[in-house]
């Protein structure tokens, strides 16, 4: 992995840990999240982070009542 992939990672789940109930779309997680952090990144490679979290058990995808695809926290022990 990269570091602009761990920089992603680390991001992501810092923000999440700091807010547990917060959950976003793809677009709201580069906007709001990464963006705010100043970093250069692709769509592309904050879906492959995201996807690894999901395969790590540490997000999850719902999907919302207007059909977006929605990412959150999976609450770690």
């Amino acid at each position: 992995m990269n570091n602009n992939k761990d920089d992603i990672d680390r991001i992501i789940l810092n923000y999440l840990r700091k807010n547990p109930k917060a959950g976003d779309t793809l677009e709201g997680i580069s906007k709001w999240w990464l963006n705010f952090e100043k970093i250069d990144v692709t769509v592309d490679e904050i879906t492959g982070v995201l996807e690894k979290l999901i395969k790590e058990a540490k997000v999850k995808k719902l999907l919302s009542s207007g059909n977006k695809t929605i990412y959150t926290f999976v609450k770690e022990d």
